[in-house]
């Protein structure tokens, strides 16, 4: 994950809260390196009062890793989301899947509402709609594998068997377009999370802090 911890800090936001009095005053448009922080610190403003702490945590370093999957000002959700969660997953602990559910539509709404509105030089156009539901299907199918995975990490098998293994998972936690923790929890729990030595400190609070979640 991107580094964050900087965001954490008062004297950081202090300094952003700053730079958005600054720009929208003197009405310029800001450069490409400053855009993440330009929506991050519009992401904390908004949405503080909507979503508890740590879902507004994960779903904050969820955004940073859309923004940068921007491609040359566009954006398409519906062929960005699944490209993510599918590098994200050796990366988060299952914990992560549940936050970003639970805060999506706060933002979604927020991507499609502030990005085109960022004063860049040319307008971020974003394109594409994925409801809670489609989320939460993708979810789903990104666990199984995982577990897939990890279940044969030491006893190669075919993929025959590989297919049918994660199918069978997929039906025993995601069932009526909703996941079951509980089982997902179990599934997991031999498999903790190694996490990255060359993280930031406080990515690394946040993954621990995540898998006891």
């Amino acid at each position: 994950m991107p580094k964050q911890g900087q965001f954490a800090k008062s004297s950081r936001l202090k300094q952003l809260n700053q730079f958005k009095v600054k720009q929208h005053s003197q009405q310029n448009v800001i450069d490409d390196e400053q855009f993440v922080d330009y929506v991050i610190l519009r992401f904390n403003l908004t949405s503080k009062k909507r979503l508890e702490k740590n879902i507004q945590e994960s779903n904050q370093r969820f955004l940073i890793e859309i923004l940068g999957a921007c491609q040359e000002q566009n954006l398409d959700l519906t062929a960005t989301i699944p490209e993510l969660l599918q590098k994200l997953n050796s990366r988060v602990p299952w914990q992560f899947y549940r936050q970003i559910i639970a805060g999506w539509e706060a933002l979604q709404q927020f991507i499609r509402r502030e990005l085109p509105g960022v004063p860049l030089k040319k307008q971020i156009l974003v394109s594409g709609t994925l409801t809670k539901e489609d989320l939460t299907k993708m979810v789903a199918e990104e666990l199984a594998t995982k577990a897939t995975a990890m279940t044969f990490l030491n006893h190669p098998v075919s993929k025959q068997i590989q297919e049918v293994t994660k199918s069978r998972l997929l039906q025993a936690v995601y069932q009526e377009n909703k996941i079951n923790w509980q089982q997902i929890a179990t599934l997991f729990k031999p498999f903790p999370l190694t996490i990255d030595p060359q993280l930031d400190q406080g990515t690394k609070e946040w993954l621990m802090a995540l898998e006891k979640d």
